[in-house]
């Protein structure tokens, strides 16, 4: 077959008629189907382990219609319980979390918040009644007056020999009482004696009024419990009542009420400058630490964390300074995203967790063990601090969405053993869907809503024709659409401030057009110096004429905001010799290994066609010229051969042609990427030149015709016949194209007509055969 001339309604932008609105959303797209129903599947089990991945290209719309979907599936859902963590009075450094109804948490927060005054109120009233008082007081008074009785009994003993007791620096001491002249030996003996023993009942006295006023202290620090009981046990009963029905918070609540009266002294005025402890505090003592409240949320949240730390994920503990020392309790702990998700759905951006791997780790952790365990990374290799606080875990039900770039999931993710066990549900979204008319309605009906949105206007059925033909060129395929609708909307964005939708109430074709030129100019810096530098010659480019051994081959550049395509000048250089093929992008380096593979099936098909009868007998350099950084990929196959073929055959290639395609051993032209921009590049090479002949144009493979959206200027050459665009199915095609001679036809010995391609090339192999041969026999 010869090259192929494709038409002008072949290459330019599909026409699609806009299709009437409707109320489907982004997920009703063919490309974004299969993730719905994985996304409706994965929310749909509640075992473990069914956590779900969403992938998707970006600006395709996985994040904004993820969660879009995530909150309108859980409208009909129950609301999650709050969460408190409450004092542990015998485990101080253990706080314990307790699960309420939605609601019941702020309650129960609230009301203990006024029982601490309550209670303080009660006390102080209960001890000040004189009843009381003087029951406290008479224990005291009983127990002075029978101490004083004892000791007066033991003083009248001891006078009677001539001694006393006396209250000295050290305490109760037998003395030697005033008396006149100076007793006699005897006297001494008796005093000495008597001393002694009354000393010994002096001590015992001591000993009975410790032992009387330990037990009297017990009995009045019984008799002020009795008291704060009864002061207390009605306010402590009745929020014992209201709240009896959540689980283990009646059991705290009798926790509490033993607490306070035991713990009397802290409802004390304090003293001035002696400040207290925290949980010396009642106010932080028996507070409620709210954590979860979900008081006010209709059904369970869509939470999204977009910086997954440690301590943003799973919570965290804060300090306060008191009196130069930091310090920390229960109420001090501050929740994580997995606390306020849990009952919910947490959604993670797949490239955050990926930066932070410690929370990978603890992630799948939490996720194993169904639990969140508060932990303090920065105590981690520090010497152990008695009394560190360490929350008891919360049980932990929770559906995680990570979203992300294919790059993700494959590259960080899905190579960890342990991510299918936790995420077993993968929803794909394709980079691209069919131009059906279920996708052009939906899309349609967009691409009006986000015009309302955005401008408040309409746009024209023309406009919406135009930016589908756009969805089209980015998916580079005449017969599909991109699913990547965030970048039409930034399209559309441009275009609505271009249509100046305020004043013109509506956005037309040519605003779209014109939001796109725009577009171009501002980020086409680079492709403008690329040109220059080939309209002013300082990189070669010949877009006339006809030169042996040399191609224009086609490149295209991708600088993330702008594609762009350029010619590049590839030759061959044939000798005689042994090596075959030389690359000498891969001998300098610079060649990348998809590049150098392209080479070697050249060589393959060079072997396979004309090393039939005799060995390849010739060495040729094929080379990039002027390049001078990498060069990666096999688009270049097609040319290269072309260049080979050209030297060994002695036949010019036109240079007002250029060419793009990989081929396969077999010479058959294989598909590539980046088609359009490829062509567009070579166009403006030959405008900018010395404007167009009528001979010009470029060469794609022919799998490659359903990929051409072409722009208008291209499009308006082709249809004026001044720029053509030609498929080939196979290198015989083009070699005939670029050489103008056809490749021949092999008789039975494998000979060619020595007028074609082929036989000019094969006799130039023989003659360095032969040559090579004499020179090795000699």
């Amino acid at each position: 077959m010869a090259a192929r001339n494709l038409p002008a309604e072949d290459i330019g932008p599909p026409h699609f008629e806009p299709g009437e609105e409707t109320d489907a959303d982004v997920f009703h797209f063919t490309s974004h189907r299969r993730a719905r129903e994985a996304l409706a599947f994965g929310l749909s089990i509640d075992e473990p382990g069914f956590h779900i991945f969403v992938l998707g290209e970006n600006r395709s719309g996985r994040m904004t219609a993820t969660l879009a979907y995530l909150r309108e599936a859980v409208r009909d859902r129950p609301r999650p319980d709050d969460w408190v963590y409450l004092n542990n009075f015998r485990h101080p450094h253990q706080p314990r979390p307790y699960r309420l109804p939605a609601g019941a948490g702020r309650a129960f927060r609230d009301r203990m918040a006024a029982l601490i005054p309550q209670i303080r109120e009660a006390l102080q009233t209960a001890f000040s009644e004189e009843d009381n008082q003087e029951r406290l007081q008479e224990e005291s008074n009983r127990l002075r007056a029978e101490i004083g009785r004892r000791i007066e009994g033991l003083r009248a003993e001891a006078r009677q020999h001539g001694l006393d007791i006396a209250q000295l620096p050290q305490g109760m001491s037998v003395v030697r009482a005033q008396q006149e002249g100076e007793p006699t030996p005897e006297q001494i003996e008796v005093m000495e004696r008597e001393g002694n023993r009354i000393a010994e009942e002096l001590a015992e006295l001591n000993r009975w009024a410790a032992r009387e006023q330990l037990s009297m202290t017990e009995r009045v620090n019984q008799m002020a419990r009795e008291i704060a009981d009864n002061a207390i046990a009605d306010p402590i009963n009745q929020i014992s009542t209201d709240f009896a029905a959540y689980r283990g918070l009646n059991r705290w609540l009798i926790e509490l009420h033993a607490d306070i009266l035991e713990n009397l002294a802290f409802f004390q005025a304090q003293e001035e400058g002696r400040p207290r402890a925290p949980l010396a505090t009642p106010e932080i003592r028996y507070a409620v630490n709210l954590i979860v409240d979900h008081g006010d949320d209709e059904h369970p949240g869509v939470e999204v964390e977009a910086n997954p730390t440690y301590e943003n994920l799973f919570g965290r503990m804060e300090y306060r300074q008191i009196g130069g020392v930091l310090n920390t309790d229960f109420t001090l702990i501050q929740a994580g995203a997995l606390h306020r998700a849990n009952g919910g759905i947490l959604v993670l951006r797949a490239e955050a967790l990926a930066a932070a791997p410690f929370s990978w780790q603890f992630l799948k952790g939490a996720l194993r063990d169904g639990e969140i365990q508060m932990e303090e990374l920065h105590r981690y290799g520090a010497v152990p601090i008695a009394g560190a606080p360490k929350p008891q875990p919360i049980p932990l039900d929770v559906k995680v969405v990570i979203v992300g770039a294919p790059h993700w999931y494959y590259t960080f993710f899905s190579v960890d053993p342990d991510f299918q066990s936790y995420f077993k549900i993968k929803a794909d979204i394709d980079a691209d869907m069919d131009a059906s008319p279920e996708n052009i309605g939906c899309y349609s009906g967009l691409i009006r809503r986000m015009t309302r949105e955005h401008g408040g206007c309409t746009i024209d059925d023309a406009a919406i024709s135009r930016l589908l033909g756009v969805a089209s060129r980015w998916a580079a395929d005449r017969t599909k659409l991109s699913s990547r609708f965030e970048l039409l909307e930034d399209v559309l964005t441009e275009a609505i401030e271009v249509a100046d939708c305020r004043k013109s109430g509506s956005v037309t074709e040519q605003a779209v057009i014109t939001a796109l030129t725009q577009r171009r100019h501002r980020n086409a810096r680079i492709e403008d110096r690329v040109q220059e530098a080939i309209r002013r010659q300082t990189v070669l480019i010949d877009t006339k004429g006809a030169v042996t051994g040399q191609v224009n081959a086609l490149t295209v550049r991708d600088l993330g905001d702008h594609s762009f395509g350029a010619p590049a000048r590839v030759t061959a250089r044939v000798s005689i010799g042994r090596l075959g093929v030389v690359n000498i992008e891969r001998e300098a380096e610079l060649g990348g290994p998809i590049q150098q593979k392209g080479a070697m099936v050249l060589q393959g098909y060079l072997a396979g066609h004309f090393a039939r009868r005799i060995p390849l007998s010739f060495t040729c350099s094929i080379t990039f010229e002027q390049s001078y950084g990498g060069v990666e990929g096999d688009s270049a196959s097609l040319a290269e051969v072309i260049a080979v073929i050209s030297d060994l055959a002695g036949l010019p290639v036109r240079q007002d042609l250029a060419l793009t395609g990989s081929m396969n051993q077999r010479g058959e032209a294989q598909a590539i990427g980046g088609a359009h921009q490829k062509i567009e590049g070579f166009f403006r090479t030959c405008v900018e030149a010395g404007g167009l002949t009528g001979t010009q144009g470029a060469v794609i493979p022919r799998a490659n015709e359903a990929n051409l959206v072409l722009d208008d200027d291209v499009l308006e050459a082709v249809a004026a016949g001044k720029f053509h665009i030609y498929s080939v199915a196979h290198v015989d095609e083009a070699l005939e194209l670029f050489l103008g001679t056809p490749v021949g036809e092999p008789d039975r010995e494998g000979n060619y007509p020595t007028d074609t391609v082929y036989g000019r090339a094969l006799a130039q192999l023989e003659s360095f055969d032969r040559i090579i041969s004499a020179r090795e026999r000699h």
